[in-house]
């Protein structure tokens, strides 16, 4: 019995779309457990010293990473921000003196992301710590007892598991549009 052309014709697109829908599925995570990627930093500007900052001198997570509270990121601070109590060395730490010569040149603090998304995770610091009530120490970590900057995720592996099984304890949405775009 022969196929007529249309049949064949739908049955190759039928593959082809197959075949390249397949990879892009497995990228947006439709397999449960892909690890968001980190950034592995190099080295920071500056050995940061989240201890002596938050545990010893008792600032907060919002002091130094301004936006939390309000924007979908957090960011990481400007020299605007360090400059506000180290204009002048407020000790004697190396650190803190090449800190103060950086705020006092023209380049900027290239701090290196730790916690970077897939650019198909939608992710709000405002709806999860503003709204959400859900501490930094939830995804980051404590890091209020790190004397050096974090080299990789301080929680272990932050993956949709981690997400999905914090969003059924708070019984946040876990519907797919409510993270993924």
């Amino acid at each position: 019995m022969r196929r007529s052309r249309t049949s064949t014709n739908v049955r190759t697109f039928c593959r082809f779309l197959l075949l390249a829908l397949l990879p892009l599925l497995f990228h947006l995570g439709c397999g449960q457990g892909e690890a968001l990627p980190t950034n592995a930093p190099g080295a920071q500007p500056v050995q940061f010293n989240h201890k002596l900052h938050v545990a010893d001198q008792g600032l907060d997570c919002v002091e130094c990473h301004r936006f939390v509270m309000k924007n979908r990121k957090a960011t990481l601070p400007e020299k605007e921000v360090c400059a506000g109590c180290h204009s002048e060395p407020q000790g004697s730490s190396d650190e803190e003196r090449k800190l103060v010569a950086l705020l006092s040149s023209s380049e900027e603090l290239n701090w290196q992301r730790v916690y970077v998304l897939p650019k198909h995770v939608y992710f709000s610091h405002f709806r999860h710590v503003t709204l959400g009530q859900i501490g930094c120490q939830s995804c980051h970590g404590e890091m209020k007892e790190l004397t050096a900057p974090p080299r990789k995720q301080a929680t272990g592996i932050i993956d949709m598991d981690f997400c999905i099984k914090c969003h059924r304890e708070r019984r946040a949405s876990s519907d797919c549009l409510a993270c993924h775009t």
